[in-house]
């Protein structure tokens, strides 16, 4: 068991696990229009795009869990609605209630966007499988990825978070995350980076 770079081996581990979580940490299969939608939008850009990284937990040489994002966020969004979202969306057409506000809001060219974005230009995204919560997993995870956007030069890193997931609302202050922003359904939190991944 450890953490590990993703390879292009891992895409469709990776989008499974997305889709597995995709429901406030509970699976979210036949929600959408199909089982990738969720995947082009929250994971898979992050192995093509600007700024992309993904690292994930290997336990018998298969990912169980990933933390993926980018350093550069402002530079993501806009090749992902240039470029990525206009490709893969061919693939997807809304059917269900779901899709309603996923299909839109992944056309939008101020989704990734945030105002506190100077002083935490990268985000990320950390989903795992249920076998693999609750052990130190999740922590481990976040620093090395922390450290990994600190060795970039990154000042601070952000993510947003769903309300109604409670289990993430208590890990991320756990982790060094605060809450700088938020709205009836997401809180967003960001954690300030030093030189080697811990908190400034």
């Amino acid at each position: 068991m450890t953490v590990r770079a993703a390879t292009t081996a891992d895409h469709a581990r990776i989008a499974r696990i997305c889709l597995l979580t995709g429901a406030q940490g509970d699976d979210a299969t036949g929600r959408f229009t199909d089982d990738t939608a969720l995947s082009d939008v929250y994971a898979t850009p992050y192995l093509h795009g600007p700024g992309g990284f993904c690292l994930v937990w290997d336990v018998d040489g298969e990912a169980c869990g990933y933390v993926l994002g980018t350093s550069d966020t402002a530079a993501f969004q806009r090749w992902f609605v240039a470029e990525w979202w206009p490709e893969v969306s061919r693939h997807h057409r809304p059917r269900t209630t779901d899709d309603a506000w996923l299909l839109p809001s992944a056309a939008d060219p101020e989704r990734m966007m945030i105002a506190q974005l100077d002083e935490f230009p990268a985000h990320l995204h950390i989903d795992l499988l249920p076998e693999c919560q609750g052990k130190g997993v999740g922590r481990a995870m976040i620093e090395a990825a922390c450290a990994l956007l600190a060795e970039r030069g990154v000042p601070g890193v952000h993510l947003g978070a769903e309300r109604a997931n409670a289990g993430a609302q208590a890990f991320y202050p756990r982790v060094g995350f605060v809450a700088v922003d938020g709205d009836d359904a997401t809180v967003t939190f960001a954690r300030r980076l030093a030189h080697g991944g811990a908190s400034a």
